[in-house]
């Protein structure tokens, strides 16, 4: 009995209570926000993990006893969509606070955190549709190339070079579906860092800073593996669905990659240059526009190093 108290009374010293109880809260508010009104998601999703990094930054119990409760109430509405979404930003919120715990730069944050949620992303879309609580992509895509059919041939359009070529657009993009998800998911982590890292600096979380984006450089390696991610590229037909699946949305991914080093290697320019703000923006519009031009830019940067030979 003395040995059972103990162990309680132990419990309670290592559980924050008062956090425990204002996380759990504010993160059960969310849910019940979201379910009633997804729309507001968009703005609550870039702020919900903040309960859960304080409290793995401070207290692992603490986090335990929130996430357990939060979820158990998550699951109560039903909704295996909000679920979903919970349990994804859960782990982001895990994510973060281990790497905030090591002291990782918020660049590396950002990388690392949305290569894990990317693959969590995925993962989870798999199962919703294998579990048929979503339709198949192939599925839907079939329907959209059904319209699109009957669009053509009401309007009296519809040829065998139309519809080849509509057949191969709709092929291309669904293939093309994980590479635009892990695109948001850098997003959602983007704007995730942007707005958290402040509010958990005023609740004594230590929090780095983004570098200049001038000072950003990618590793040497992206660019060796985007270079052989292109060579494979040329010999994978579109028959072998999962292997041209894989290198395109590689190389999608990697493409982003390599131009945000052109974004870097430009930024570098225009402040060693000492360029007007106006000059700045439009390099940055034209980068935007041209992009296979600022592709190239950014993987001569990266094997060549382009900005020591600025900087000289």
């Amino acid at each position: 009995m003395f040995k059972l108290d103990w162990e309680v009374k132990n419990l309670s010293f290592k559980v924050d209570i008062k956090a425990t109880i204002i996380a759990t809260l504010a993160l059960v508010l969310s849910v019940v926000v979201m379910n009633f009104a997804p729309y507001l998601a968009i703005i609550i999703l870039p702020f919900i993990t903040i309960p859960g990094t304080i409290l793995w930054y401070r207290s692992k119990p603490s986090f335990f006893v929130t996430v357990v409760v939060t979820l158990c109430a998550t699951v109560l509405f039903n909704n295996m969509f909000l679920l979903t979404a919970m349990t994804l930003m859960v782990f982001m919120s895990v994510f973060i606070g281990q790497l905030l715990l090591e002291r990782t730069s918020k660049e590396r944050i950002l990388y690392l955190v949305t290569a894990f949620m990317s693959i969590l992303t995925i993962g989870s879309v798999l199962i919703l549709q294998i579990t048929g609580n979503i339709p198949l992509t192939s599925k839907l895509f079939s329907q959209y190339q059904d319209v699109l059919m009957s669009y053509f041939q009401m309007s009296g359009n519809l040829t065998t070079e139309i519809e080849e070529a509509l057949r191969v657009s709709i092929e291309i993009l669904q293939v093309s579906i994980p590479g635009y998800i892990i695109l948001w998911v850098f997003v959602l982590v983007l704007v995730n860092l942007l707005v958290t890292f402040p509010i958990l600096r005023k609740f004594k979380v230590a929090t780095p800073v983004f570098r200049p984006l001038f000072m950003w450089q990618i590793n040497r390696s992206v660019a060796f593996v985007f270079v052989i991610t292109v060579l494979v590229s040329l010999f994978v037909s579109k028959e072998n669905v999962v292997m041209y699946g894989i290198v395109t949305n590689l190389q999608f991914v990697l493409e982003w990659v390599i131009f945000i080093q052109a974004l870097s290697l430009f930024h570098l320019y225009v402040k060693v240059k000492k360029l007007p703000i106006i000059v700045g923006v439009l390099i940055f519009v034209m980068a935007f526009i041209f992009k296979p031009f600022a592709y190239l830019f950014g993987l001569m940067d990266i094997w060549f190093d382009l900005k020591q030979r600025i900087k000289k």
